[in-house]
């Protein structure tokens, strides 16, 4: 085996050590503009930039199989004035010489233009110092166990004594054979090393099982065995199974990024504010050949496809990602559902999803993902599980503070109980989500490269799922990354470019959609069942005095639109906006102002129906008609319904919907039948069609006389009837009288007193 290679420091030539002095030690002081010596006087307070050579890593092959080939770029940087000599030497023209001549001859004769003074001698030209050497040692050391030892070995200037338990090294004795520089000083080069199983071969590097391999890199000036360590930079090479060897399934990672929606009243600023991090989304989406999932404001969306390069845009920049569908305002779930709103957010969800549909039509709105940065309830889960909600996204804060304090385990599904009995899985957002935060990005890049960041981001997430997997002894899990910002916000695209990079170069990790993931991703279990966690019975800001005040003016609006004409569209209008204002992004002011604006519309209408005076009609007989004349003072057309109402007056035609012209009084004729004569009050009530009255009744007074016809016969016949029944009477009364007096006249009808006997 060969023996690995692990320079130290030491002395070295004089030359070497000039130059190390020169490109490790000097310190330039510069102006802010770089490129200007700063006075003497300006010194102590003039920024100094330290000057050192610094092995960047571009790109590497993150895995490779069993004697297969590392590829690791390289940039390197700090160097001063091309102190390693990295720039090929200028070529010196010689003097000019007759044929004849030979350096060191003495030239006879007249002095030949051009040419040397005769008598002088052509010196020899001195010889050029050979170049600098440059050597790289490459080691590899045995694998990492634990993600915490990752940050220590990967980086641009590593301590070369992070590393432990060197495997195998080999050397390359000229850096320049590899070197390419550009013509704006980049220097840069490409490593192409070797590896092998079994035994070791000169000029490759053994990895004899599966693992993570940590790699020193070091740049040596002069002769390697002095060991002048110049730069040292540290990376990590995954040496994975042989295609025939069975190997854990892949972990899935996917890029998701939510947008706030801003407020239904917005002002200027918040709605430029809303338009910028939608712009970062979409950005995002077009940088990354992995597929993104974006949760962005479906009116924002329609708003920048409203024109036709914007359309074009937004279909090339989402081309192969996906949408969440969202309400087309802004509408908590779990307070919507609290309030008994459950049909108003799912309305809303279903206009969301059509905006976006319409907006990006090559781009799938999606329900089965659900993103949330607000605490959700046990109802507002099942709501959304009924919507075709498959699993929700939630940051790894929310859920310690709305679920549980101890984080699961943030790559596989936990299932939240429902009310209904069944579950809804949920996955947490990886606490690495921190790095990937815009400020978080621009610290990391200021002091590494993307290609560095991914590599020990690559490598923390594979020894984990490692441990994992011993721990729990048994088939792999099969699981699942989000990769976004703590608070679900657009994630810095420059990180996770490179991360998608590195990613392509292994089979242990892949960009899945978000949407993919249900079908890939196992729920974490203990003592052999699935965990379940318990959501908070309520969640969201109460909408219970709002919903009620909405249904009022729903009510009074209704009943206003039944005035109107069926093609009139402000009856949509206003059901749209009593939707809109159900969402939680209003204030309650906001809603009060608005529902009273709402209502003050509807009295408008309601005000320009004039009612008559009362007055005082008469009827010369039973039947007859009453002309009601109704003012209608708007620039309208309006229905009313009119009714009459009286105890001795009958009107055979009941309520009569009634059209207003605009500007002018309108005469109604309504007919009428009476009972009887006399003077009796009816009463005129109009309301609007759906039965709202519309202003105080009006009572009309009728006088009804010679009252003719089918009555007075009756009332006649009945008199006659009367009188009939009157005189048989009193004849019938009469002749039994006359009887009983001829009785008593007559000798047998007398009585016979006793003594007669």
């Amino acid at each position: 085996m060969k023996r690995a290679v692990a320079p130290s420091r030491g002395a070295g030539t004089a030359r070497a050590l000039a130059v190390i002095a020169v490109i490790g030690l000097s310190v330039a002081l510069l102006t802010p503009g770089g490129d200007a010596m700063v006075d003497a006087q300006d010194s102590a307070t003039a920024p100094a930039v330290v000057a050192a050579p610094r092995l960047e890593l571009i790109s590497q092959t993150f895995a490779v199989e069993p004697d297969g080939t590392i590829s690791l770029q390289y940039r390197l940087t700090g160097i001063v004035d091309d102190a390693l000599e990295l720039a090929p030497r200028p070529v010196e023209p010689a003097p000019p010489v007759t044929p004849d001549t030979i350096p060191g001859d003495t030239i006879p004769g007249d002095t030949i233009p051009g040419d040397a003074i005769p008598g002088d001698t052509i010196p020899a030209p001195e010889p050029l110092p050979p170049p600098l050497q440059l050597t790289l040692d490459v080691t590899n050391y045995r694998p990492l166990t634990d993600s915490s030892d990752v940050a220590d070995v990967v980086g641009s200037d590593v301590d070369p004594d992070a590393f432990d338990g060197a495997i195998d090294g080999v050397r390359i004795t000229d850096l320049r054979d590899l070197v390419t520089v550009a013509d704006d000083g980049t220097v840069e080069f490409t490593l192409k090393i070797g590896t092998d199983v079994v035994d070791s071969v000169e000029q490759q590097l053994k990895f004899d099982r599966v693992g993570l391999y940590p790699l020193r890199v070091q740049l040596l000036v002069g002769d390697p065995r002095d060991g002048d360590v110049v730069a040292t930079a540290g990376t990590i090479v995954q040496r994975v199974p042989a295609p025939a060897d069975d190997s854990p399934p892949p972990i899935d990672l996917s890029v998701v990024a939510a947008t706030p929606s801003p407020p239904p009243d917005a002002t200027a600023a918040e709605t430029a504010a809303a338009q910028r991090a939608l712009t970062d989304a979409v950005d995002l989406a077009a940088a990354l050949d992995a597929p993104v999932t974006l949760e962005v404001p479906p009116t924002l969306i329609a708003d920048l496809a409203s024109t036709p390069q914007g359309a074009e845009q937004l279909a090339q920049s989402l081309s192969g990602d996906e949408l969440v569908a969202l309400p087309v305002v802004q509408l908590d779930v779990s307070s919507a559902v609290a309030a008994g709103r459950a049909d108003t957010f799912t309305r809303l969800v279903n206009a969301g999803e059509e905006l976006l549909t319409v907006a990006v039509p090559t781009t799938p709105s999606l329900r089965s993902v659900w993103m949330t940065t607000e605490e959700l309830s046990a109802g507002g889960a099942q709501q959304l599980r009924d919507l075709g909600v498959r699993f929700v996204i939630m940051p790894a804060a929310l859920y310690r503070s709305s679920v549980d304090p101890v984080l699961p385990e943030t790559d596989l599904f936990v299932d939240a109980a429902l009310p209904d009995g069944g579950t809804l899985p949920i996955l947490v957002v990886d606490p690495r989500a921190s790095e990937l935060t815009p400020a978080a990005a621009t610290a990391t890049l200021a002091t590494s490269t993307a290609t560095e960041w991914s590599v020990q981001t690559a490598a923390e997430i594979l020894i984990d799922r490692n441990r994992a997997d011993i721990d729990d002894p048994g088939p792999a899990a099969h699981r699942s990354l989000v990769l976004t910002t703590p608070d679900l916000s657009t994630p810095d695209a420059t990180l996770l470019g490179a991360l998608e990079d590195l990613v392509a170069t292994t089979p242990s990790l892949r960009f899945t959609a978000a949407s993919s993931l249900i079908g890939g991703t196992d729920t974490q279990r203990s003592s052999g069942e699935p965990v379940t966690v318990q959501l908070p019975d309520t969640a969201g800001p109460s909408l219970a005095g709002r919903v009620e005040l909405i249904d009022r003016t729903a009510l009074t609006m209704a009943s206003a639109a039944s005035m109107l004409p069926d093609d009139d569209p402000r009856p949509v209008t206003w059901t749209n906006t009593l939707d809109a204002l159900i969402s939680t992004g209003y204030s309650d002011p906001d809603v009060e102002a608005a529902t009273a604006a709402l209502t003050a519309e509807a009295e408008a209408l309601k005000n320009a129906v004039q009612l008559p005076e009362p007055f005082t009609f008469t009827l010369a007989g039973r039947g007859g008609t009453i002309e009601i004349r109704i003012g209608n003072t708007s620039d309208e057309t309006l229905a009313v319904t009119v009714r009459l109402e009286s105890s001795k007056i009958e009107f055979p035609q009941g309520d009569q919907q009634v059209t207003l012209h605009p500007n002018d009084e309108t005469a109604v004729v309504v007919p009428v039948e009476a009972r009887s004569n006399g003077t009796s009050a009816i009463t005129l009530t109009v309301t609007t069609p759906a039965g709202e009255t519309i202003a105080e009744p009006v009572t009309l007074t009728s006088r009804v006389t010679g009252f003719t016809g089918l009555g007075q016969l009756l009332t006649g016949g009945l008199i006659l009837v009367l009188l009939t029944w009157w005189f048989s009477h009193w004849r019938a009364k009469r002749r039994a009288e006359d009887i009983d007096e001829g009785q008593d006249r007559h000798p047998a009808g007398r009585k016979v007193g006793s003594d007669a006997l």
